[in-house]
């Protein structure tokens, strides 16, 4: 009997993890996410540079080089997650913390 209460709760907890997933609610983004991120911005700040220079010259960040290998999220107001995050690049390894918040479905940065 003890087992058949088990497997319904089971069901239970993991359907609502699942449906929490899929909205998009599951918590802090990965690092995964993170470096999605980041090499977006690094494409766009190459693309104003390229801009700026009449399409003479790249832009100075090489997105592809880039390795998140630490990310530590805490829960903010508004859905915010505070990230400390270590980058690791072929100029070195550095450390900052951004602010980053899903929005339709996607993780942004979030300007503070």
């Amino acid at each position: 009997m003890l087992a058949t209460l088990r497997r319904p709760a089971l069901a239970l907890t993991l359907g609502a993890t699942l449906a929490l997933a899929a909205c998009g609610q599951a918590g802090a983004p990965t690092r995964s996410d993170i470096k999605q991120v980041v090499q977006n911005y690094m494409q766009d700040q190459n693309q104003k540079a390229e801009n700026r220079t009449l399409g003479l010259f790249d832009g100075p960040y090489d997105p592809a080089n880039l390795d998140i290998t630490n990310a530590d999220c805490t829960a903010k107001d508004n859905g915010v997650y505070q990230c400390a995050v270590t980058a690791v690049t072929k100029n070195g390894t550095n450390t900052a913390t951004l602010n980053l918040k899903k929005v339709n479905g996607a993780w942004t940065l979030v300007q503070t």
